[in-house]
């Protein structure tokens, strides 16, 4: 196993400044500044200088980094100079993994994240319905698998019939790996009795071998969600824009798509063109079972070649391994504790889906793999190492593979992270979801059982075997804003303080390493750590401006601070008024 290196020289920096040693003022020399940010505690997440107080920007990119003094030096006649009044600024935050557009399209549908019951499911797609008269379907997304009044613990057309009139309903789940649809879209669809399980997904049916409405997987739901009319160019744009505007809101400076989003970058393209894409965004597209084609892969290197900017930037390979431990979906070879014989699903083959890694990994294409189950951890560990292991070392440590979730691993594979330098991508606010996805507390470990408990969601396993960890949030799955998942990752409670003590409190990880997990380890992970993820002279100007320093605050109070600014290359992109 190896150490990080900057992880270590960020350790040796701490005990020089804990003994009153500090480095030499950073600067380059050169023009004035565009911007000075004055009066601040700046955490930089630089090794070689922790804390500063001031910085400059020429341009895109940061200047200097020091003290007021020093950084007033690169003070001219049109530089903006901004009081940060002891604020708290530090490097922009990067959420490692989301889609994008479905988050921008939450924000317009049948939003249904906070809802607690089926009653109020019901009343929001009936309001909906009633205020969107011409729309000929009702979207919408967030519901839970554990309401009080759900009957019967099951899903059913019939409750969506009795307030949709004969418009069609689609309604994602909470976690994307369900759907839950009214008579109208089966019919539209042409799903009836007879029409098979697909490959990979499952239709639900009643006693009465009807289809109840119910759908899972993504192979089963895309046979209703094929048939929803593309969204309009304007509808497209209003809902990338709407995206784009909230990530703004809460600090993010970067975002890594997990797929969803590839269909989308010629709009995303001509928001970069006109201004009005900022922040950075990478692209993944979806690599279909059985294996990578040679029309996909034409594809993605098409994409690659056009799509190379600052801001957005293509194309990362996305493979879907498993599904989710709440729909007993997730690859589990050993069975689910309340279903034995039940071991959920996996949607490619060792030999095709290791055949398509190393022909990615040939070509230098990052790859992403979702992976929820100890299985399924276990075929993308195995694919990663077969394929790096016909590489050069310069290979190996530039692949920057990355597993995605990464909630229920065998704890004998916790090592292979680090040995094989492959990065968990993980969702902290996905931890005893209780705030987010209503009434859904506790099924994690009844589904999947007591035994996974040690390792679920291994954060704090994963940092001390040196495994580098990035954070996301999955948005629109659950909500967006970093600082609530810093303070799950750290507390591992519910904003109502449960479970007590925690929930498996020996992975809870400090402030400070949930920091880097949203920042510089993120940009590693986007293998963009050179202009990216700390505040460093040459980089680029990414900030975020808190209310309150989160180092020195309770961490139940981390939710509690404002962002009173986000800055993209040195360009104010929000500020709280």
């Amino acid at each position: 196993m190896r150490r990080s290196p900057w992880i270590c020289a960020l350790c040796a920096a701490g005990v020089l400044a804990a003994a009153g040693f500090a480095p030499a003022p950073v600067g380059a020399a050169g023009p004035a500044a565009s911007l000075v940010l004055i009066n601040g505690r700046i955490y930089t997440m630089d090794a070689a200088r922790p804390w500063a107080q001031a910085l400059a920007v020429r341009g895109q990119r940061i200047a200097a980094v020091g003290s007021d003094a020093e950084v007033l030096r690169f003070k001219g006649a049109a530089t903006r100079v901004i009081d940060l009044h002891g604020g708290f600024l530090l490097p922009g935050f990067i959420d490692s993994h989301v889609h994008f557009f479905d988050g921008g399209r939450y924000l317009t549908n049948v939003a249904l994240r906070d809802a607690t019951t089926m009653a109020e499911v019901a009343h929001r797609v009936a309001e909906f319905a009633a205020l969107h008269p011409t729309d000929d379907w009702i979207e919408g997304e967030g519901w839970s698998y554990g309401y009080p009044d759900l009957p019967n613990g099951e899903f059913h057309k019939e409750d969506l019939d009795r307030v949709s009139g004969e418009r069609p309903v689609f309604l994602d789940s909470s976690m994307a790996h369900a759907a839950w649809v009214n008579s109208a879209a089966l019919r539209r669809a042409g799903i009836t009795r007879d029409t098979p399980n697909p490959a990979g997904g499952e239709i639900v049916r009643g006693a009465d071998g009807e289809a109840t409405g119910w759908l899972k997987e993504e192979a089963a739901i895309r046979l209703v969600q094929a048939k929803i009319p593309p969204p309009t160019p304007a509808a497209s744009v209003a809902a990338l824009t709407a995206a784009i505007r909230a990530a703004n809101r809460v600090g993010l400076t970067r975002v890594d798509s997990a797929g969803g989003d590839f269909e989308f970058l010629p709009q995303l393209a001509s928001l970069e063109r006109h201004g009005a894409l900022t922040l950075r965004i990478s692209i993944a597209d979806w690599i279909n079972p059985p294996a990578l084609t040679r029309h996909e892969l034409a594809i993605l290197e098409t994409a690659r070649r056009r799509y190379h900017g600052a801001l957005l930037s293509c194309c990362v390979a996305k493979f879907l391994m498993d599904g989710v431990i709440e729909s007993h979906t997730a690859f589990l070879p050993g069975g689910y504790a309340d279903q034995p014989a039940v071991t959920g699903m996996h949607f490619f083959e060792r030999e095709p889906y290791q055949a398509s890694v190393q022909s990615l990994y040939r070509r230098h294409f990052q790859i992403y793999t979702h992976a929820i189950g100890d299985g399924a951890i276990k075929l993308a560990l195995d694919a990663y190492a077969a394929a790096q292991a016909r590489g050069t070392p310069a290979e190996q440590a530039a692949a920057r593979n990355r597993i995605e979730h990464m909630e229920a691993p065998d704890a004998a594979d916790l090592p292979r992270f680090a040995e094989l330098g492959v990065i968990a991508s993980m969702q902290p606010l996905m931890i005893y979801p209780r705030d987010e996805w209503k009434g859904m507390e506790g099924l994690w470990e009844q589904y999947a059982g007591a035994k996974f408990l040690p390792t679920a969601f291994p954060i704090r396993s994963l940092l001390d075997t040196h495994a580098t960890v990035a954070f996301g949030t999955d948005w629109p799955v659950v909500q967006l804003n970093p600082l609530l998942g810093i303070r799950n990752a750290v507390l591992r409670q519910s904003l109502d303080g449960r479970p007590t003590g925690g929930y498996v409190p020996a992975q809870r990880i400090g402030v400070g390493e949930a920091l880097r997990a949203y920042t510089l380890s993120a940009a590693y992970a986007s293998r963009v750590e050179r202009n990216e993820g700390s505040i460093e002279v040459g980089k680029f100007a990414d900030v975020v401006l808190l209310s309150k320093n989160l180092l020195e605050i309770p961490p139940d109070a981390i939710p509690s601070a404002e962002v009173l600014m986000t800055v993209v290359g040195g360009n104010i992109v929000y500020r709280k008024l």
